[in-house]
């Protein structure tokens, strides 16, 4: 291709949204060309949309992944066939009423719709478990064959009977954050659940224990702060879309002007130039890092004591359980003393993590660890012995450790 006219195609400007549905055009063309099915389904889409051929009407939808962010996703539809999938392009896109974006998970459900491997009947197995031997049978047969055996449980062996599953976007994950087998076995008179989840139970029982709930201060909260610390935190690959909290976080440090600092064992795209400091502990060393910076603020009487005193049961012998009392030596981790210090000494004595923040936007790293209780409760400590408290105006901020395996 030759340029006839270079300056003006340097003078010439383009708006984000622009770039984003051209971008995405030229992208989907090349997946098309490069891949088969159902990588070949979106080419067609771009060249409809490329020609301006366009569908005839948009259905409001949403992200039914996992994640739980929900983010808005417009549906372009002809012929009752989805034909290209878009995202919020509404209102002026404003902080903080911005446009809930979808991530590419959530653009690209299209092939998820349109896939060949969907399930579009009731299977029915007629081999042994395991074989994958399958018959398609009747929407009329399937519901009946629930039913039957459904109130056949109950009968027999009452609601514990019945557990219903954990870990799909498409039941909890929509805009309402409804779960609709649960509410129908709730009105059926209750069924057995979970305690905790694969993602979050270390998290939800640690704050629990520490501080009554999971209640903390919203991301925007940012804006009033000095220091940002995530710790083993990494939204921009976890919670990047709209729905989630990454353009929150932009957006408050641009107007708090706050220093970053990243814990992270890699170089994640949260920091990706954006971080004043980058600390690359050693794997799974989180907590050691979090109970050093502990260990640092009472030492060095960085601590609320006034607030310790007030509401927290066991911080000193004043107030701790004899039967609870360590009488052995805990041997010193050198190099994470070492960190510590170091931090301190580039933040200053009065810029150490204060603020707690309620669950971590990324989970699972510690959810496989035999001590990920205590990885999640060192974290969140270090903002009790500050006496930082949800709602409250913070000289810092702390992500909890949770991620870095």
């Amino acid at each position: 291709m030759k340029i006839t006219n270079p300056e003006a195609l340097m003078a010439a400007s383009i708006s984000r949204r622009s770039l984003v549905k051209t971008s995405a055009i030229g992208s989907l063309a090349l997946a098309s060309s490069a891949f088969t099915l159902p990588f070949s389904r979106i080419a067609h889409a771009a060249a409809d949309l490329a020609s301006g051929n366009v569908a005839e009407k948009a259905v409001w939808s949403s992200c039914t992944v996992n994640c739980g962010s929900r983010c808005l996703l417009r549906l372009h539809v002809k012929d009752d066939t989805v034909y290209w999938v878009e995202s919020d392009t509404t209102g002026n896109d404003e902080y903080g009423n911005h446009q809930v974006r979808a991530c590419l998970r959530g653009r690209s459900i299209r092939r998820r719709m349109n896939h060949p491997d969907r399930l579009k009947y009731p299977m029915k197995r007629v081999g042994k478990r395991g074989e994958g031997k399958f018959e398609r049978i009747s929407w009329d047969e399937a519901l009946d064959t629930i039913g039957d055996n459904l109130k056949r449980i109950l009968k027999d062996y009452g609601n514990e009977a019945v557990h219903v599953l954990y870990g799909t976007g498409v039941d909890g994950g929509n805009i309402t954050n409804s779960n609709v087998p649960y509410r129908l076995m709730n009105a059926c008179g209750g069924y057995l659940s979970r305690y905790g989840s694969y993602s979050t139970a270390q998290i939800s029982a640690a704050m629990s224990y520490m501080f009554g709930g999971n209640d903390g201060n919203s991301p925007d909260d940012i804006a009033n702060t000095k220091l940002v610390v995530m710790f083993g935190n990494n939204p921009a690959e976890t919670r990047m879309s709209g729905g989630g909290v990454t353009y929150y976080v932009e957006q408050a440090r641009e107007r708090s002007n706050a220093r970053m600092i990243v814990i992270d064992p890699r170089y994640n795209d949260t920091a990706a130039g954006r971080e004043d400091e980058w600390l690359p502990i050693r794997p799974g060393t989180d907590g050691a890092l979090a109970a050093a910076i502990g260990w640092v603020l009472i030492t060095e009487d960085l601590i609320d004591k006034p607030f310790l005193d007030k509401y927290c049961i066991g911080y000193d012998e004043t107030t701790l359980p004899a039967s609870a009392r360590v009488t052995r030596t805990i041997k010193p981790i050198f190099w994470v003393r070492a960190t510590t210090v170091l931090l301190k000494r580039r933040n200053g004595p009065r810029r150490l993590p204060v603020f707690r923040r309620k669950k971590s936007f990324n989970w699972r790293g510690k959810s496989a660890r035999r001590n990920r209780l205590t990885f999640a409760r060192a974290g969140d400590r270090n903002a009790t012995l500050t006496g930082s408290r949800p709602h409250a105006q913070s000289p810092c901020c702390l992500y909890s450790p949770v991620t870095s395996a």
